[in-house]
């Protein structure tokens, strides 16, 4: 503390100046607080005011004092956002001051000399004097005595910033939302195998091929087993795209490891769907009428009748909105599309699906089960997998059904034998399945009338 005289008509008490060289710039001194020294990293807080005017020593000294109440009140108080920033917060906050700066985070190699040196003065304020005076000092180090903020600010500056894969996934997520969940499982499934998270440019190809080995030997799995060629190739397509576009965003002129790694005997061990035949439908429509008679149709029945009578997806149908219902036109009808609770899997997805008077029935027990809510299944609408697992378990213990493989997607094939039984032209096929068909002309014009889609399905259900 130090009585400083400003002008002969006053006089101002200025706390935490320390005049540290009788020639040099003042410098801001304060103490933290006892409470707030683990958090801060630091007992004092000291650095040069760069100047050695009085006044403006004063006005900077008063603005540091509230910036540092704030935040330390802040802290106290469990709100650390300031001092401790989220991970993206940390990264926007220090690419700023880098631009204050003069500096491009793209490219702080090519900044001028000057400067680096203004922010290096900057950083060098806020380490120890051990540190600040010493002529060599390990980046551990510098890091460990610096905020969240300024140490982030000085790796990217000494161009040894990390680009860990949980960022990279992160932004991945971030720019394509719809990847979320596949991107999750499958990542966390390489934090698992590498033993946590990593610099991309640190993973090498002989990770990738181990981490391949592991997930054919079932090592991501408590029970250890193993899984299918192709379900590790659809592994790697998630991993692959978040590698290219974090290579491409952020210029680090590496390749993608992921690029071209090969599954052994991939496709090898693919074993074909069971698709339904005529008697499996009558065995399955007959436990589905035993049930209604003696339980009545619950959500899960009639999911899994839609899905019978459309060969649509499972999902599509447990995704279904209540407003995708038509069922008072000429035509009943369920529009497939979009909502914020489920994605399609492909554009061609979204389509307008006709419903015969056994579907109908099903969606009528629906409506009134949802109890107003917007989904139609709104107790399993974000539960695909779980649904799938159940109504599969409960068909292949009906009689005629045992020891079946047959699964939800086998109804899709079975809709799909129908269509062709009847002889069904391919691009009805695919306008009832949602697939896309191929050549030119099939993106001209407006599509098929729900009429006549209609009546290749009631051709197509009489199969049964």
């Amino acid at each position: 503390m130090a009585l400083v005289r400003i002008s002969h008509t006053m006089s101002v008490k200025l706390t935490h100046l320390w005049p540290r060289s009788p020639t040099g710039p003042y410098w801001f001194k304060r103490k933290v607080p006892k409470a707030l020294v683990s958090a801060v990293g630091k007992t004092w807080i000291q650095f040069s005011l760069g100047t050695r005017d009085l006044r403006v020593a004063s006005r900077l000294i008063t603005d540091h004092v509230t910036e540092q109440d704030r935040q330390w009140a802040a802290l106290l108080a469990g709100h650390s956002k300031l001092l401790n920033p989220a991970p993206g917060d940390v990264d926007a906050q220090a690419n700023q001051l880098l631009r204050q700066h003069g500096i491009d985070p793209k490219d702080p190699a090519g900044a001028a000399e000057g400067a680096r040196s203004a922010l290096e003065s900057v950083l060098d304020a806020h380490l120890p004097d051990y540190l600040r005076e010493a002529t060599e000092a390990t980046p551990q180090e510098l890091d460990r005595h610096l905020s969240p903020v300024h140490r982030v600010a000085l790796q990217v500056l000494q161009g040894r910033k990390p680009f860990t894969l949980t960022k990279c996934m992160d932004d991945y997520i971030a720019a394509r939302p719809s990847t979320e969940k596949d991107a999750r499982l499958v990542f966390g499934y390489l934090l698992a195998y590498l033993g946590g998270d990593r610099d991309i440019r640190k993973v090498r190809r002989s990770d990738v091929n181990g981490f391949v080995a592991w997930l054919l030997q079932g090592g991501h799995g408590a029970a250890g087993r193993k899984v299918s060629t192709t379900t590790v190739g659809r592994y790697l397509v998630p991993l692959r795209a978040a590698y290219a576009r974090a290579i491409k965003e952020e210029e680090f002129g590496v390749g993608n490891v992921f690029a071209g790694v090969e599954v052994p005997d991939h496709g090898a061990d693919v074993t074909e769907r069971e698709s339904f035949t005529v008697d499996q439908y009558r065995h399955l429509y007959a436990a589905l009428d035993q049930w209604s008679e003696t339980k009545g149709l619950d959500p899960l029945r009639c999911v899994l009748t839609l899905v019978t009578e459309t060969g649509a997806r499972l999902a599509e149908v447990v995704g279904l909105a209540a407003a995708d219902l038509d069922l008072a036109g000429a035509i009943p009808s369920m529009t497939i599309q979009a909502h914020p609770w489920r994605s399609l899997k492909t554009p061609g997805s979204a389509r307008q699906v006709p419903l015969s008077p056994r579907a109908v029935e099903a969606a009528k027990v629906a409506l009134g089960l949802r109890k107003g809510a917007l989904e139609l299944f709104p107790d399993h609408a974000s539960k695909v997998d779980s649904v799938s697992a159940t109504l599969v378990k409960w068909v292949r213990t009906r009689e005629g059904l045992q020891g079946s493989k047959l699964g939800n997607h086998s109804l899709r094939h079975g809709m799909k034998d129908r269509l062709r039984a009847v002889e069904c032209p391919d691009s009805i096929q695919d306008a009832v399945l949602g697939h896309v068909t191929p050549g030119v002309g099939a993106s001209y014009g407006q599509g098929y009338p729900l009429s006549v889609i209609a009546e290749w399905v009631r051709k197509a259900l009489s199969v049964v």
